[in-house]
C-alpha cells in the first residue's frame, strides 16, 4: 500500500512431511533443531509442525513449518529454518509462532457455506464477487482466546478491498472484520476523480508504447507546476513530450486482438469504475495521459519489467500464487478514489484515480509491486513498523533513483511519489528520514527509516546487490516480521552470498554499519575468509594487476567454466569462459576502476584494477 498501502510432532516424535511440500535433504537437520528448541520456544505438546513449504536460493534452502493443532493450522505461525550453501543454519525465524495456545475442538459446528454467508453481510459485499477464500484455522484473539474459526476473505467489484472476516466455528459469531489490503497511504479522497484454463503457450508477441519513466516531473526536472499539474487529467505539450516509447516485450495476440497480457502480468477488470482493458487491433499502445489506456499500458510496462528483472535477471523466482503466477492489476479501480493497494486475497493490484492517477507514476506502481513481493517471498505480509510499507518504497525508489535522472543534491532525489504526491493532494514520503528505530508517528512515518537505511546501502554497494539481498532476506521472514528482524534477515542474505555475485565482506560491513546507524541491533559478526575459502582464492590469479587491455587469468581447473565480472557496485559487467592454466580476457573497454572476476559455480574469485 503506498502511503496514499509429514509433520514434526512436538511430544518427540517425527512424522512425514506434508504432501504438497516440496522435498529437501534438510528436512530431518531442521526438524531435529526444532525438537531440540521446543522447550525454549514455548511450543505446546498437543500442537504439531508440518513442513510446509522448501524454497531453493541463492543464499541455501529456506524452510518453512506450519503450526497445527488436529491437522489445523494455527492462522499465521510459522517456524522459519535456513541452511546455507554450505548446509549449516544460518538463520531461524520464531517470531511468529503462537505460543499463548490453548487445545481446542477442532470439529465446526456449521458448514461453511453459512460462514461465508455471515462474511457477505459483515462485509457488505456489493456487486460481483472477485475473490473468495474460505479456510478453518485455529486463531488466537487480541484478548488472548484460542478459537476454531473460519477466515474468510472476499472482494467484489463495488466494494474494492480484501475483506477478512473471521467466524467464530463453534458458536457463528463475527469475531472481527477489516480490510487486509495493503494501500500506499493513509489519506483519500472520497470523490472519484472522474467517471484456471490451461491453453498451450504461443510465441511472444512484442508490441509498443508511450508509459511515463518514472514520471514526467523526473524525467524533465520539473516541478509541480504550470504545464505539470494535473488538470483532471488532461494532456498538453509538455506533458506528452515527457513520454517515452518502450518496446513492450509480451502482449497476447488472439483472433486479431492484443491484449496488454504475458507471462508476468495482465490487465484485468477488478473493481469499480469499469472501463475495459484496451484491448488493440494493432501492437501499438500510443496513448497520450489524458487517455484512460495511458494508464493501463503504462502500468502493464512498469510491472512486466520489474518482474522479468527479477525472475530472468536476478534469477529468483518470485510470483503470485494465484492466477498461474500471472500478476492481475487494474488500473482504474479503488472506485476512483486517490488511493491504490495490494489486494492480499487475490494477489492482485487496483490503482485509483484520485488527483494524479495513480497508474501514471511507476513509483506507485512498482510500491504496490512490493507489497506483492513481500507477500510471495515471506508467505505474507507484515506491516509490524510500517515493514511492508517501507519494502514497497524501497523496491520503487530503487528503480526510480536508478535513472539518474535527479542530482543527488536535489530534495526530489529523496523524494518517493514525485508526481502523485508531494503536491496539494497528499505529501508523499521520502527515503532520508533521520528518525532511528523503533521510530514514532505512524506505521507510514516508521515505513521510512527502513527505506532509508536500505537506499544508504543502496549508495554504498549498488542497486543489484541490495536488491538481492533484500529479496533473498525477505524469504527469511514471516507474516509478523519487524524492521528488526528484517535487517538481521536481509544481512544474513548478504553474508550467504559472499563470493557470489560480487559479495564481498565490504558490502556486509556497510550493511552492518547503516542498518546500525538506523537503530537496528544486529548480531556480532566478523567477514574473515576461512581457510577453505583462502585455499580456493589462491587457486586463482590474475595479472597484470592494474591492467589496461589483456587481464592475464590462470587457474587451477579441470574443465571450461563461466567468468564474470563485476564492478564494485556488483553489477555484472563482462562475462566470458575460461579453461584451465592460462586465459586471456580483453577488458580494454571496461572503464577505470576496482572490479571482481568471479569463476561461476565454484566460488573462485580474485580483484583488479582497471587503469
Amino acid at each position: 500500500m503506498k502511503q496514499k498501502i509429514t509433520s514434526l510432532i512436538l511430544c518427540g516424535i517425527l512424522c512425514c512431511s506434508a504432501l504438497n511440500a516440496q522435498e529437501s535433504s534438510f528436512e530431518t537437520p531442521a526438524k531435529s533443531w526444532i525438537k531440540e528448541n521446543t522447550r525454549n520456544l514455548g511450543i505446546p505438546g498437543f500442537s504439531t509442525l508440518t513442513l510446509s513449504s522448501v524454497r531453493k536460493g541463492n543464499t541455501g534452502e529456506t524452510l518453512r513449518f506450519q503450526q497445527m493443532i488436529k491437522e489445523v493450522p494455527v492462522f499465521e505461525s510459522v517456524i522459519v529454518v535456513h541452511f546455507n550453501k554450505e548446509g549449516k543454519i544460518s538463520y531461524t525465524g520464531t517470531e511468529s509462532l503462537k505460543k499463548n495456545l490453548k487445545e481446542v475442538d477442532t470439529v465446526p459446528s456449521f458448514p461453511v457455506s453459512e460462514a461465508v454467508q455471515k462474511a457477505h453481510i459483515a462485509s457488505k459485499t456489493k456487486g460481483a464477487v472477485t475473490f473468495e477464500e474460505n479456510k478453518l484455522v485455529v486463531y488466537l484473539t487480541d484478548s488472548g482466546e484460542t478459537k476454531l474459526v473460519y477466515r474468510v476473505v472476499t472482494s467484489s467489484f463495488d466494494n474494492p478491498g480484501s475483506w477478512e472476516t473471521i467466524v467464530d466455528a463453534k458458536t457463528g459469531s463475527v469475531i472481527s472484520m477489516k480490510d487486509i489490503s495493503v494501500k500506499h497511504h493513509d489519506k483519500n479522497d472520497p470523490t472519484p476523480k472522474k467517471n484456471k484454463k490451461v491453453t498451450p503457450k504461443k510465441a511472444p508477441v512484442t508490441g509498443s508504447a508511450y508509459i511515463f519513466e518514472p514520471d514526467p516531473l523526473s524525467k524533465t526536472g520539473s516541478a509541480y507546476a504550470g504545464n505539470f499539474v494535473d488538470n483532471n487529467d488532461a494532456t498538453n505539450a509538455s506533458l506528452d513530450a515527457a513520454r517515452t516509447l518502450v518496446t513492450i516485450p509480451e502482449l497476447d495476440l488472439t483472433a486479431g486482438v492484443y491484449t496488454l497480457k504475458g507471462t508476468y502480468a495482465e490487465i484485468k477488470e477488478i473493481e469499480a469504475p469499469a472501463k475495459g482493458i484496451f484491448t488493440q487491433s494493432t501492437n501499438q499502445f500510443l496513448f497520450n495521459r489524458s487517455d484512460d489506456g495511458f494508464e493501463a499500458a503504462n502500468a502493464y510496462w512498469h510491472l512486466d519489467n520489474s518482474l522479468r528483472y527479477i525472475n530472468v535477471t536476478l534469477g529468483i523466482v518470485c510470483k503470485p500464487a494465484q492466477n498461474n503466477g500471472v500478476l492481475r492489476f487494474d488500473p482504474h479501480g479503488f472506485n476512483g478514489t486517490d488511493n491504490s493497494h495490494y489486494l492480499t486475497g487475490s494477489e492482485s493490484l487496483g490503482f485509483g484515480e484520485g488527483g494524479v492517477d495513480d497508474a501514471e507514476d511507476a513509483d506507485v506502481i512498482l510500491h504496490e509491486l512490493g507489497h506483492g513481493i513481500h507477500h510471495w517471498l515471506a508467505g505474507g505480509i507484515s506491516n509490524a513498523d510500517g515493514l511492508s510499507e517501507g519494502c514497497g518504497d524501497y523496491w520503487a525508489h530503487s528503480y526510480s533513483r536508478s535513472l539518474n535522472q535527479w542530482p543527488s543534491t536535489a530534495p526530489e532525489y529523496q523524494w518517493m511519489f514525485n508526481w502523485d504526491g508531494h503536491n496539494p493532494f497528499w505529501p508523499g514520503r521520502i527515503t532520508n528520514t533521520t528518525m532511528t528505530y523503533p521510530g514514532s508517528g505512524s506505521y507510514y512515518d516508521k515505513a521510512q527509516i527502513w527505506s532509508a537505511a536500505l537506499m544508504r546501502i543502496w549508495n554504498r554497494i549498488g542497486k543489484e546487490k541490495t536488491d538481492r539481498a533484500f529479496l533473498e532476506g525477505l524469504d527469511l521472514t514471516t507474516s509478523t516480521t519487524n524492521q528488526q528482524n528484517a535487517a538481521i534477515a536481509v544481512r544474513q542474505a548478504g553474508i550467504d552470498m559472499l563470493g557470489q555475485f560480487g559479495f564481498n565482506c565490504s558490502d556486509i560491513t556497510a550493511m552492518t554499519e547503516e542498518f546500525t546507524a538506523a537503530g537496528y541491533v544486529l548480531p556480532e559478526y566478523s567477514c574473515v575468509l576461512s581457510t577453505k575459502e583462502t585455499t580456493k582464492e589462491n587457486l586463482i590469479s590474475v595479472y597484470p594487476n592494474p591492467v589496461s587491455d589483456l587481464l592475464i587469468v590462470s587457474w587451477k581447473g579441470n574443465k571450461e567454466e563461466k567468468a564474470e565480472i563485476f564492478n564494485m557496485e556488483g553489477r555484472k559487467v563482462m562475462e566470458t569462459t575460461i579453461g584451465s592454466n592460462r586465459n586471456k580476457i580483453d577488458v580494454s573497454n571496461l572503464q577505470s576502476g576496482n572490479y571482481i572476476l568471479t569463476v561461476k559455480g565454484i566460488e573462485l574469485s580474485a580483484k583488479f584494477i582497471k587503469k
